[in-house]
């Protein structure tokens, strides 16, 4: 094993022009050595006389897997680890060892990624378990004893770090390891290999205080839920929401209580006004009204909150609605959310003294640099290509990289955006937190794994907490050729969707052109008292995509009569429904090139619960009263944490006690109502494919809440998409 090290690290600094530079940057040629080297080390088969991973969820002893859910590693997995590697989690996990966490040079943590069995017809399910799967892929870590940076990702912040760290990121498919190369198997790796990397250092980035080993984010991250991925069998909602999490204090006047909070779910008036918190302790509604009734109302909240912010914006007052106006008029204006702040109006990485700490909030949106037709009438910019990241140019989503598609059935693609609000942005311009000199995945130098956001008690002046939005635009088709008859006439689009008009902007030609844009998804994520771990709603358009128990449903991302791939069931960590033709849920898109305007195939796994389902018909009934397209749009949920603050009475009047204690890690910091939740377009791909009693179904294996639990920087992404920022400003 000392001999195999040495000689791969000989081969990764053969090509470099010192022994002595502080990183090794590695091109496409000398990855190649290292990615050969260690493909040959798989072979030999020696590292499965390795420990495993320290701690692992074991299934069952003489296999010891563990079930996962996430898209690119298996059903199972099976994790070993050299001695370098696991003494110094030992050492970790005993509180021996500083933050952030480091390992050793010459560390080595590979995984076998295994997928369950389906037989040749691709028709009958076996059951997941011991005995009926199969190594599809092995991906591994290591860390060469010098540092390793692959050119992409070097010097994204800092001035110096990697993305990722220091490690080299492997992936491999069985069949390599093997030597048995089968069609048309080899045309999906070949368009793996080229895009994998990007894929693991994006989803590994995050874990900064950990250096990037996701699986230890619980020892630094009390918000970590690495062990609320898919299994099979907790797929349902556990007696956990039908306890008390607390013996909350009984509400003085318990009618009037019940009352107000019914007068507040069932008012859907329009207004401006952004609501503040929801208006009871959740832990009181839970405990003397009952889960039904605390759902809704943070329906309601939900709701209350989306109407707010797709009123008309003020002119010259960036998230400020205009009040001298009605709602029906943000067809023709933006709407409030729509002038927040997006991250590359914040962040600039690339620029080493970079740090907007005296950037006003109503400052002009800038244009990025290069975008030389920008004078055209627009409502934002997108590009034709994810090599920069711009206004709503986010082709992948989230921890698929950059080339995680969606394309409805048009052939049309959907971009995605990210913005915050005021107090989030005086919170991130303030002691640095911006300036590229302190960036890091996980939050600024010093505040890694240690952000807290205000909330809508500490946000003494707009009263809004940190809020952050993430919308999903498709480019439309408009015209008597397209298949939507909703569409054959601008008119009838604007009628269905909220249309913007951007410009596309390809980098490669440097050509612009003009596009319709329909708002298809929004996510709304506001951090407020009662709900430290945020309250995470989620909207989409309500012809997105049928339920996926209607065979012959349509939508804007799903056809019945869509043919299924050859190779659906050719990839081994992918897990689509056997029952149902066109692998829906399953990013195929992003691995084939073949099928890089095809259309994916989406469906929701989900029904829209009752709760929300009552709160969208109040609303859409007088939204459609208004002739507003917001009528179109449906809460497909809203999620909250059971153990979030509440109201206790000692003497000193009304105190905020947290039940996520210090000392709570993982997952007793998440006792979270409900436990699954996913936006059709703008998570599409987080699904996995379960046999339920034999009967094959497919899930939604995380949520917001759980996703973003992993994130170090209190459930926000915001600092990981500043790292990687690559848009340039015309006049910084």
């Amino acid at each position: 094993m000392k001999i195999f090290i040495v000689s791969i690290f000989i081969l990764l600094v053969a090509t470099c022009d010192s022994d002595d530079a502080e990183y090794v940057i590695v091109n496409e040629s000398n990855t190649q050595h290292l990615t050969d080297s260690l493909l040959g080390f798989l072979k030999e088969d020696t590292y499965t006389n390795w420990k495993l991973f320290p701690d692992s969820l074991m299934l069952n002893s003489p296999n010891q897997m563990k079930r996962l859910g996430l898209p690119v590693h298996g059903r199972y997995v099976k994790t070993y680890v050299n001695d370098i590697a696991y003494d110094f989690i030992v050492k970790t996990k005993k509180g021996e060892v500083d933050q952030p966490l480091e390992f050793p040079n010459g560390s080595f943590i590979i995984k076998q990624n295994y997928r369950s069995n389906i037989d040749t017809t691709g028709t009958v399910p076996i059951k997941a378990d011991s005995t009926t799967t199969t190594l599809g892929v092995i991906t591994l870590l290591y860390k060469p004893n010098k540092k390793y940076c692959a050119t992409e990702h070097q010097g994204t912040y800092n001035g110096e770090d990697c993305l990722g760290g220091d490690w080299f990121y492997g992936f491999y498919f069985q069949d390599d390891i093997a030597g048995d190369f089968k069609e048309p198997f080899i045309s999906v790796q070949d368009s793996v290999r080229a895009h994998i990397g990007s894929f693991c250092v994006n989803c590994h980035a995050p874990g900064y205080n950990t250096d990037y080993v996701r699986t230890l984010d619980n020892l630094v991250n009390p918000y970590s839920e690495e062990s609320f991925t898919a299994y099979c069998d907790r797929f349902e909602e556990t007696n956990l929401i039908n306890t008390v999490p607390y013996n909350a204090p009984a509400p003085k006047n318990q009618k009037a209580f019940k009352e107000s909070l019914e007068q507040y779910i069932n008012d859907a008036t329009l207004s401006y006004q952004i609501p503040g918190d929801v208006p009871a302790d959740p832990t009181q509604v839970f405990q003397y009204l009952g889960p039904k009734t605390t759902q809704l109302m943070f329906d309601a909240y939900a709701w209350k909150t989306f109407v707010a912010l797709n009123w008309p914006n003020e002119i010259g007052e960036r998230g400020k609605a205009d009040t001298q106006l009605p709602f029906t008029t943000n067809e023709t204006k933006a709407t409030v959310w729509e002038t927040f702040k997006p991250t590359f109006e914040v962040f600039q990485p690339e620029i080493a003294d970079w740090n907007p700490i005296n950037q006003a909030w109503n400052s002009p949106m800038p244009v990025p640099a290069g975008v030389k037709c920008a004078r055209e009438p627009h409502d934002f910019v997108v590009t034709m290509t994810s090599k920069t990241r711009d206004i709503a140019n986010e082709t992948g989503q989230a921890f698929a990289g950059s080339f995680g598609n969606l394309i409805d059935q048009e052939g049309k693609q959907v971009r995605y955006e990210v913005l915050f609000n005021r107090t989030e942005f005086e919170y991130l311009i303030s002691n640095d937190r911006a300036a590229t000199k302190n960036l890091t995945p996980s939050g600024p130098k010093g505040e890694a794994n240690k952000v807290n956001f205000p909330d809508t008690k500490d946000d003494t002046q707009y009263k809004e907490g940190a809020m952050e939005i993430k919308s999903a635009w498709k480019e439309l088709c408009v015209g008597p050729d397209c298949k939507s008859p909703d569409t054959q006439t601008m008119e009838a689009a604007r009628k269905k969707f909220l249309v913007r008009t951007a410009i596309i902007y390809n980098e490669e030609t440097g050509s612009c052109r003009p596009a319709p844009m329909a708002l298809v998804g929004l996510h709304i994520a506001r951090k407020t008292y009662y709900a430290p771990q945020w309250i995470w709603m989620t909207f989409e358009h309500q012809d997105n995509v049928p339920l996926a128990t209607d065979k012959e449903g349509t939508g804007t991302f799903y056809n019945p009569q869509l043919e299924e791939p050859d190779y659906c069931y050719q990839l081994p960590f992918l897990y689509p429904d056997p029952t149902v033709a066109g692998c829906p849920n399953v990013d195929i898109n992003r691995f084939i090139k073949e099928l890089k305007d095809h259309p994916n195939q989406l469906t929701r796994l989900v029904p829209i619960p009752e709760e929300a389902q009552q709160i969208n018909t109040q609303f859409q009934k007088v939204l459609a009263k208004q002739q507003s397209p917001f009528a179109n749009y449906i809460l497909v949920n809203a999620q909250w944490p059971l153990n979030g603050r509440q109201q206790n009475t000692d003497g000193e009047g009304a105190v905020s006690k947290l039940n996520c204690k210090d000392n709570d890690m993982g997952t007793d910091c998440f006792t979270m109502k409900p436990r699954f939740l996913r936006n059709s377009v703008i998570e599409s791909y987080m699904a996995t494919y379960c046999d339920s009693e034999g009967a094959p179904q497919q899930f939604s294996n995380r949520s917001c809440m759980s996703c973003h639990g992993t994130a170090g920087a209190n459930l926000s992404y915001i600092w990981l998409d500043a790292v990687s920022q690559k848009v340039k400003l015309q006049s910084p």
